[in-house]
């Protein structure tokens, strides 16, 4: 038995306990079901173990020549690559995708641009005041989960900074105070206790908390007498007190503050509520923490930031990086690409009809351990070896914290990792003929 990383998801717990014979895990301690669930892909019955090229209409096994030099062949005559995925394998393997994108002058993303990863890209107008799960567990009395349900969403989250007895925090959960805000009663509602404040707000009612916060902050705490947001006057003024006078607070932000509907920009408006915070804080500081799902969404920003000096949707022409800014989703709309090479992930699944369709009708190129519907209209799917299981690298925690994968079995014969592939890929293009 040994300790390994689990890539289930963002929070890379490096307390699992595994026991392998070095074919198969066996058996797997500590992981809750997300974790579990990324070591029994090992033997998925959805697990692709070979390539596959569309002939005649329909998915066929195929040499690793043959799918690689097909791969090349659309390479070649696209003039719009797209590149997309990224935030399920490690920083090793995003590097390569960069380097790809730039060599074949083609446009590349991760999930993080339709996710928190936005939040970097706001941070260079209002600024960011980070911190680390340590912090949490160390020194936070305060911790606020905003905009997702971190009880099913991240499941081990909880344990770790609420349960955790730290270094100067030793009565543990009795002296936090966790507050969540949400506008349904969702299952972390359940580990409540009297100190607690749950905050059901009205449906699209964050920006009128976040303005009401902000109001009593420039008029000495003044809260109106019938509260808002939904929330009556005695709990926003339990709350407003929390946020004042904590000695170090935690707000971890979810995809709930990614609302479409919402008329403002809440990330942005959440992040200046924190900075006016902390201007009036007398003996603490209140931090951020965004919580993306995908297990190394933040190493692709990352390693984009120090590739190009942008943190998603970089854009390539005469092998630079350029200074438009478009997105996955205009990118799409527009139709200003001709050929996709998606990475770890399901676009076609995620993405609406209407832009999901739009990819499906250009040649496309997967790299991914399991079928999904995007595979399935694939032209090409290539088979990869599991990050974090069957392959060893660098990702980043939700924290930003850097955490080094270990490779605990090995992948099936006919199976290569993302960065081999990509790594190919690369080589082959620069053989004569290549761009």
């Amino acid at each position: 038995m040994k300790y390994v990383v689990c890539s289930g998801c963002s929070l890379l717990c490096s307390d699992i306990i595994v026991r392998t014979g070095g074919l198969f895990i066996d058996e797997v301690y500590g992981a809750c079901e997300r974790g579990k669930e990324r070591f029994d892909s090992v033997t998925a019955k959805n697990r692709i173990t070979h390539p596959q090229i569309r002939k005649n209409g329909k998915l066929e096994k195929a040499t690793w020549e043959e799918a690689l030099n097909k791969t090349i062949e659309m390479i070649r005559t696209s003039k719009k690559p797209l590149l997309y995925g990224f935030s399920t394998v490690t920083c090793e393997a995003q590097l390569k995708g960069m380097e790809l994108a730039q060599k074949i002058n083609g446009f590349i993303d991760s999930n993080s641009s339709i996710c928190l990863g936005k939040t970097l890209k706001i941070a260079r107008d209002t600024g960011l005041t980070f911190t680390t799960l340590s912090e949490a567990i160390n020194k936070a009395d305060l911790l606020v989960f905003w905009g997702f349900n971190p009880a099913e969403s991240i499941p081990r989250l909880l344990n770790k900074v609420v349960f955790s007895r730290g270094r100067f925090r030793m009565t543990g959960r009795e002296i936090k105070t966790v507050v969540i805000i949400d506008p349904i009663k969702i299952a972390s509602f359940g580990i409540f206790q009297i100190r607690d404040i749950s905050l059901q707000i009205k449906p699209n009612a964050d920006a009128e908390l976040i303005n009401t916060i902000k109001a009593a902050l420039e008029t000495g705490g003044e809260l109106p007498l019938e509260g808002a947001a939904g929330i009556d006057n005695a709990e926003l003024k339990r709350f407003y007190l929390n946020l004042t006078e904590a000695e170090n607070g935690i707000i971890f932000i979810g995809q709930g503050l990614l609302n479409p509907l919402a008329k403002i920009n809440l990330i942005e408006e959440l992040l200046k509520l924190v900075n006016m915070l902390n201007k009036n804080q007398k003996r603490g500081r209140i931090s951020i923490i965004p919580v993306g799902g995908h297990y190394n969404m933040l190493g692709f920003n990352h390693v984009a930031l120090s590739f190009s000096g942008k943190s998603h949707s970089i854009k390539f022409q005469d092998n630079k990086a350029t200074d438009e800014e478009p997105t996955l989703i205009s990118t799409i709309q527009k139709g200003d690409f001709d050929f996709s090479l998606i990475v770890g992930t399901d676009p076609i699944s995620h993405l609406p009809h209407s832009l999901s369709s739009k990819m499906a009708a250009k040649p496309l190129v997967v790299i991914d351990n399991k079928f999904s519907a995007t595979t399935h209209l694939a032209d090409i799917v290539l088979p990869s070896a599991i990050s974090g299981v069957e392959s060893a690298g660098l990702a980043f925690r939700l924290d930003n914290v850097p955490i080094e994968l270990k490779k605990i079995v090995n992948p099936p014969s006919n199976v290569r990792s993302d960065v081999e592939i990509l790594t190919d890929i690369l080589t082959r293009l620069t053989t004569p003929g290549g761009r």
